[in-house]
């Protein structure tokens, strides 16, 4: 899909609230999931070259610090060891995936907790974050298109 379409998409998708319908959401909600655990995977083995295909070109992260990095940036950093992981363990009762759209047009939405011990662009990060990320179905493969992490303060 051109990214102009996915610009205009998202946030049709999103403001609409277009659901996939139910029966047609729980295969399109275990492959995102799947897709989320690969990646999860690759994060914390710094695997760059599958990380490189999990983020789409034009990615966006925002990172616990509130600094938006680009998808070169965010390479970069794990490629020098700036953004590196001691712990990175989401909380599966906390995961929600939403998918919006229809047949190849689809995005989903994920948001968990995440517990984290590392770095992140060369700063120490540890506890708990929000995390949200969209992912869009691109050649039958999903990529990442933006993600944020906020942390969680107090109880």
């Amino acid at each position: 899909m051109p990214t102009s379409r996915v610009a205009f998409l998202l946030p049709a998708f999103l403001l609409l609230g277009v659901p996939v319908r139910a029966e047609a959401q729980q295969p399109l909600v275990e492959q995102v999931r799947s897709a989320i655990r690969q990646y999860d995977a690759a994060l914390r083995r710094l695997d760059v070259p599958a990380l490189e295909r999990f983020w789409a070109p034009e990615y966006s992260f925002v990172n616990p610090r509130g600094q938006r990095v680009t998808r070169e940036e965010r390479l970069a950093n794990v490629r020098s060891g700036r953004t590196a992981f001691d712990s990175l363990a989401p909380v599966p009762r906390e995961e929600r995936i939403r998918t919006y759209g229809s047949n190849k047009d689809v995005v989903a939405v994920h948001t968990t907790l995440l517990t984290i011990g590392g770095r992140y662009s060369g700063h120490g990060e540890q506890g708990q974050n929000r995390a949200i990320a969209i992912w869009i179905n691109r050649d039958g493969h999903w990529q990442q298109v933006a993600s944020q992490l906020t942390p969680v303060l107090g109880p």
